[in-house]
């Protein structure tokens, strides 16, 4: 009787986890991505205001290089630099090896659709001739949308020399174990490039890629998982010392806070980057 007991609990409490991970994906992630915009966008004011935002070289991972507008998708976000799935947690993600936005060549910008706001989510909705609008440190720059293809589609004509072409970059159908294709919106830049600076990353890591699952993060998950069960342990050891009033006024903020960190870090980790 004692370990049926045993293994009862042990499913469901498994199963509270598992319902709170879906619960997090679906109510709490976009929330976190709100905040990290508001955080960024401040960030990006300011550089704007100072002409310090970065237009070349080397950036540092998650540094606001964009504010990217779509005025049919009523969409407003702050691209960061990176596309693995810690980046894209924040908002959409510019691909280090290719150009920033304005700049000539292809500059691939891609974006989660379904969790943490699903700032691409409707991507695919997008018809030939709107408007996609990028402001960067070189200016303000606005591109046609050429069209929308999916995997296996024929790819657009290669830009002449000087051009300048946007790639949106997404997901679709699907659920959350996983999308079933790839979406892309190819737009072209309506006027004349702007110089790009040397010294650009050639290397591209393999959780930056599309539907990358980021391992970068794997040690950090395990971490939290360990301290999550150590405050789990605490609160049921408390509860037998002190009382159950005192154990959770003092532990329950202890477990939530664990809980929060091991799915944050799990959705990185075990998410493809653009669901």
């Amino acid at each position: 009787m004692t370990k049926t007991r045993v293994l009862t609990q042990a499913l469901i409490v498994l199963s509270v986890l598992a319902f709170g991970f879906a619960g997090y994906l679906l109510v709490l992630s976009p929330v976190q991505q709100d905040r990290s915009q508001t955080v960024l966008y401040a960030q990006a004011r300011q550089s704007l205001a100072e002409i310090s935002m970065p237009t070349g070289g080397k950036i540092d991972a998650g540094t606001p290089v964009a504010l990217l507008e779509i005025p049919g998708l009523e969409m407003s976000q702050v691209v960061v630099e990176g596309t693995a799935g810690s980046e894209l947690a924040k908002g959409p993600g510019h691909r280090r090896t290719t150009p920033l936005p304005g700049q000539p060549g292809v500059s691939v910008l891609m974006g989660r659709a379904a969790t943490y706001g699903a700032p691409f989510k409707e991507i695919g909705k997008l018809q030939q001739g709107d408007e996609v609008n990028a402001t960067t440190g070189q200016g303000r720059f606005t591109y046609r949308v050429d069209g929308v293809r999916r995997e296996g589609d024929a790819t657009p004509p290669v830009l002449a020399r000087g051009g300048s072409r946007i790639m949106l970059v997404s997901a679709e159908g699907g659920d959350l174990t996983g999308p079933e294709r790839t979406v892309f919106v190819d737009a072209t830049l309506v006027g004349d490039a702007a110089a790009a600076p040397g010294g650009r990353s050639r290397t591209q890591l393999p959780e930056e890629e599309f539907l990358a699952r980021d391992s970068s993060v794997l040690i950090e998950l395990v971490l939290w998982l360990q301290a999550l069960v150590l405050a789990v342990g605490a609160f049921a050891w408390a509860r037998i010392r002190w009382g159950r009033w005192e154990t959770w006024l003092v532990g329950v903020p202890v477990v939530v806070a664990a809980t929060w960190q091991v799915y944050s870090t799990g959705a990185v980790a075990l998410l493809p980057n653009l669901l």
